[in-house]
């Protein structure tokens, strides 16, 4: 969520969207950005129907009289515009407010949500055609037509909107006219002029024949689209509402989801109360959704433990105090993540663009101490980017092991392509992060590392997170820290964010034999031959060294006892059951 810039992994954070994101998924801060794992809270609701994509346990007690969720974000969400979110921040509040033609179930299978039914597909599976269902409306009221998803979808694609996640739309006809290598979709450049951005629009394979249906033209057979159109950048976008002026503040937002956007105090709470308009299945329970932005990962545990919020992402210091604790004890979800801890290396430029001092960086790292001393010994080593649970995880693929003696070798001749004597002359590598969400000792503990295996010096720069996110994307430091959850369990989401000029390829790689397997597994039926094709590409990119992988996710959750109806996922952004909130409820207690 996959981004689902989902993904972004905290002390209290974990891709990202989306994502994203989308895509994740790149992530915030004192969140998850990364994709949250399968777990049911105690109690629940009525259980939905599947058509609207989650199954919450059934209730085993009365509901209480405030049906009022309390939940922390870590951060602000950099926007609220559907088109141009790319972190698990902002699509953990877009999983509430808007909704596409097809959404996510409890087990990440797409389902109809917005649409009659799931796509009817041309038999060269480049044509998918969507009928909406009846009596669709905005939170203000006024019809979802056909022609919003098309004007959505379009803007997404419209550089001028620079959206991240474009990039996933690449497949959609006369999509690589707009967006052009620079998003990853062939080799031309993408049109600057308006006239030419308004000419390349009208050729988009995206279209409204009635305001029933919605056609979307595909330049080649994606096996995973459909998942693509369940992301948030998919949903129905009035053009009126969004070119509006201040469009996303609450007084004035437009959405298509269960719930509306009611506040939105900046850089403090954003409370959500269900749409009067929603049509789905599943009508929401809570009256309101209280969600606070907490920066620190501390003060969102001592929130927690005053019962000023009813759910929490564990910082990873007090886990084993939390386990041991007898009343929060009990309280404790360990959740398997569909996400990866990693750090970019800028393939680009400065030294880091040499593979020898990559592999060399790579080669220096413990893995296993790295999450013992910043993860209290939570997740696993990760050597590859697909992650476990997704088809093409491979778990033999480990080309560069901690070893120092490998590493010093590899440096050498790193040290000597560049023409420098010793690591220490090459001055300090600007080492990014986004600050005040728990990074600062994972950042540590790399850069320490490297100084004492190399003499290597970095600059630890901690900017807020949206100037993090901008600065990280221009290639603007040598080293940076990242992170992914899966926006939908395909290896093409994880991958996909390395192909050439890719919204999300924040290591600037760039190699043409990665990208042609990219494109023969995306138009490969078979499953068998797809997963293979995978493969190919992977091992490509993980003997580049283009990046550090480092950690598959777990995240530590506590949930107070009376939260019920959840319905968690492994792409969940922030919190268990961000994707349902209309299933939560809160029982008496």
């Amino acid at each position: 969520m996959q981004k689902r810039l989902f993904g972004i992994l905290a002390t209290i954070a974990m891709i990202a969207a989306a994502c994203g994101g989308a895509t994740t998924s790149s992530a915030p801060s004192a969140a998850p950005a990364a994709s949250s794992g399968a777990s049911t809270a105690p109690g629940g609701s009525t259980a939905p129907s599947e058509s609207a994509g989650a199954s919450a346990e059934p209730s085993t007690g009365d509901l209480a009289d405030q049906q009022v969720l309390h939940i922390d974000l870590g951060q602000e969400p950099p926007t609220l515009d559907p088109n141009k979110a790319q972190d698990s921040t902002s699509i953990a509040v877009l999983h509430g407010i808007n909704r596409g033609l097809v959404y996510f179930d409890k087990d990440l299978k797409v389902v109809p949500e917005l649409a009659q039914d799931l796509p009817v597909v041309s038999a060269d599976a480049k044509t998918l055609t969507f009928t909406l269902k009846d009596g669709l409306k905005y939170s203000n009221g006024d019809p979802i037509v056909a022609g919003d998803f098309v004007y959505g979808i379009k803007r997404t694609l419209d550089p001028r909107t620079a959206a991240p996640y474009a990039y996933v739309l690449c497949e959609i006809q006369g999509a690589d006219a707009l967006l052009g290598a620079a998003n990853g979709c062939g080799d031309k450049e993408a049109p600057t002029k308006d006239a030419d951005i308004e000419k390349a629009l009208k050729n988009v394979g995206v279209t409204a024949p009635d305001d029933k249906t919605v056609v979307v033209q595909l330049a080649k057979p994606a096996t995973y689209f459909v998942d693509v159109m369940a992301l948030w950048i998919a949903v129905p976008v009035q053009e009126k509402w969004i070119t509006s002026a201040n469009a996303t503040e609450a007084k004035n937002y437009v959405g298509s989801g269960p719930f509306i956007l009611d506040t939105w105090d900046h850089n403090s709470q954003i409370i959500l109360k269900p749409n009067p308009n929603w049509t789905g299945d599943v009508k929401p329970t809570l009256t309101e959704i209280d969600m606070s932005m907490t920066t620190e990962p501390a003060q969102g545990q001592a929130a927690y433990e005053a019962g000023e919020l009813d759910m929490v992402l564990t910082p990873s210091e007090d886990i084993q105090r939390v386990k041991a604790d007898p009343t929060l004890g009990p309280q404790v979800k360990d959740i398997p993540a569909l996400a990866i801890t990693y750090y970019d290396f800028n393939n680009k430029t400065g030294p880091t663009a040499n593979k020898d001092f990559r592999i060399a960086l790579t080669q220096a790292i413990d893995k296993k101490a790295f999450i013992d001393a910043t993860f209290a010994g939570i997740g696993d080593p990760a050597n590859s980017f697909v992650m476990p649970g997704i088809p093409g995880y491979q778990e033999d693929l480990n080309p560069y092991p901690f070893d120092l003696a490998a590493a010093k070798e590899h440096m050498t001749t790193a040290l000597a392509a560049l023409g420098v004597k010793d690591a220490a002359s090459l001055g300090k590598l600007k080492f990014g992060f986004n600050s005040g969400a728990g990074h600062e000792p994972r950042v540590a503990f790399l850069a320490e590392a490297w100084r004492q295996a190399f003499g290597l010096e970095t600059e630890q720069i901690g900017s807020d997170f949206s100037v993090f996110l901008q600065q990280r994307t221009a290639g603007e430091y040598s080293i940076a820290r990242d992170g992914w959850g899966a926006d939908y369990p395909h290896a093409n989401n994880q991958l996909g964010l390395f192909v050439c000029g890719g919204g999300n390829n924040d290591v600037q790689y760039c190699n043409p034999d990665f990208d042609k397997l990219m494109a023969q597994a995306a138009a490969e039926p078979d499953q068998a031959k797809q997963v293979d094709l995978y493969n190919q590409a992977q091992t490509i990119l993980i003997n580049d060294a283009a990046f550090i992988p480092l950690r598959f996710g777990l995240a530590t959750y506590e949930v107070q006892p009376y939260v019920g109806g959840i319905v968690s996922t492994p792409s969940d952004s922030q919190l268990p059951g961000d994707l349902f909130y209309e299933t939560i409820n809160i029982q008496k207690h």
